[in-house]
């Protein structure tokens, strides 16, 4: 079973993450998500694309830890390549990208939806939204700090990130993270509304406009320093790392 689904409009697609109820990412998932990406961008009857969770209450839980967890070196390798890739195809998708946040949207999730151009989340205090890596074992790499501070500044996102934390809609629609809240049944619908008036613009017009305003974020992302692969396992199998990453694995099991 394909892992996303795709539904077709006139000018646009909607891209559903489709791997069980909340959407949790691993390598496969990664990969199907970047073969969608250049097949969209280098389809010029498709003018933009919105990506959602295929059911009520996820767009996406984030990393498979459950899975991830128990890889050796070589598959964990593999799937840090992956991610990398998918990133980097979402960060740099040239025509405009929207998310319809419809449920929780915590760690890889909120990296999904950040490198998005606009952001709609369900308006519920239930469900949470941010990057709590650092809660859960693993290391903020420097991409994904750029990344968060792009939107809510330099100062929230050290601190976020730091502490881990988790928004509610209604906190990350004050801090800068989403940018729109309404009723849970209606975030795909707001979506498809933005993205109808994004594409009354012409296509020149968005996609130069994305890539200056993005331009300086794309110089910074190139310019960091690559962290060897050598250096991403001696973080993952920290034995610290390891001890916070089985524990919600454990809670996530129940």
């Amino acid at each position: 079973m394909s892992l996303v689904k795709i539904e077709s409009y006139k000018n646009y697609e909607i891209l559903y993450l489709n791997r069980g109820n909340a959407n949790p990412i691993n390598a496969d998932l990664c990969g199907e998500i970047t073969t969608e990406l250049r097949r969209i961008e280098n389809d010029g009857s498709k003018r933009g694309l919105i990506i959602t969770g295929n059911t009520p209450g996820y767009f996406s839980v984030g990393l498979d830890l459950k899975e991830l967890y128990y890889h050796d070196e070589r598959t964990i390798g593999h799937f840090w390549y992956k991610w990398d890739e998918m990133l980097n195809s979402l960060i740099h998708f040239k025509k405009p990208l929207i998310s319809a946040i419809n449920g929780h949207s915590p760690a890889g999730g909120c990296v999904i939806a950040a490198t998005c151009d606009y952001r709609i989340m369900a308006d519920d205090d239930k469900y949470i939204i941010g990057l709590n890596e650092t809660s859960v074992g693993i290391a903020v790499p420097e991409n994904i700090f750029l990344l968060y501070q792009f939107w809510i500044g330099k100062n929230a996102a050290y601190h976020c990130l730091m502490d881990g934390s988790l928004h509610s809609p209604s906190n990350a629609l004050k801090i800068g993270l989403i940018n729109e809240v309404c009723n849970i049944k209606e975030v795909l619908c707001h979506a498809k509304r933005k993205m109808d008036i994004w594409l009354l613009k012409s296509d020149k017009i968005l996609q130069n406009s994305k890539a200056n305003m993005r331009a300086q974020l794309i110089k910074e992302l190139k310019d960091i320093e690559e962290v060897s692969d050598k250096e991403k396992l001696k973080i993952w199998f920290d034995p610290k790392s390891r001890e916070l990453m089985r524990s919600m694995v454990l809670q996530l099991s129940k």
